[in-house]
């Protein structure tokens, strides 16, 4: 766990944007941004899912992080360790976040852009009931009308059979696979992997229509 912490203080060393200026007794790092705005940041070092085993210790006290942060980034938060998190006012993400989350002056309330526009998206579609986290980018629908469904969200641009089956394997079973951007295509054999699973590769536009039926 040190050794992460010391990663990220010596990562930030010397930046101009901002300043480690102490840690708090459970070792998490106190940062200051601009005009006097600080924050504490939790770092931690899970190689596996995270879980809310891993954060809930944490906020055992009472110089509570705003932030959590694991080192290495490309790892899955499970759902109720991010349910942890938000229920304590707080926030997730990777060694960037640090710094998008400082510009939001209110790093507790800080979500990921992408899944944030997927999220409100989704809650505010008329024939959803409910949106909660699997894994920090899959989420199970709930529906008034139409049985629930298990969303994957990928970063593809033209989305490949490759990428479907890469997440299939990153984050198991899902209904749909969508993509985290507007731009680029699915392509045929995307769609064909994504039916070979038992599943459906969408657009954003796809998907608002297919959580309708």
């Amino acid at each position: 766990m040190t050794n992460v912490v010391d990663w990220v203080e010596n990562k930030l060393a010397n930046d101009h944007e901002v300043t480690v200026v102490g840690r708090t007794n459970k070792n998490f790092l106190v940062i200051e941004y601009k005009d006097g705005y600080s924050f504490n940041v939790a770092v931690i070092g899970v190689k596996g899912i995270i879980e809310d085993s891993n954060v809930l210790p944490l906020f055992e006290t009472t110089d509570k992080p705003q932030l959590v942060v694991n080192v290495p980034s490309s790892v899955l938060w499970d759902g109720f360790a991010i349910d942890a998190i938000h229920s304590e006012g707080a926030s997730f993400g990777s060694f960037g976040d640090i710094y998008r989350a400082a510009r939001t002056m209110d790093v507790g309330s800080f979500r990921d852009k992408n899944m944030g526009f997927f999220i409100n998206a989704m809650r505010q579609h008329s024939n959803v009931t409910c949106v909660s986290y699997v894994y920090n980018s899959v989420f199970k629908i709930d529906r008034v009308s139409g049985e629930s469904l298990t969303v994957a969200v990928i970063d593809a641009y033209n989305m490949s059979a490759e990428d479907v089956r890469n997440a299939r394997t990153r984050v198991g079973e899902f209904d749909i696979v969508v993509k985290n951007t507007s731009y680029g295509s699915i392509t045929q054999q995307a769609e064909a992997a994504a039916a070979s699973m038992g599943a459906q590769a969408l657009t954003f536009k796809e998907l608002m229509r297919r959580l309708a039926r």
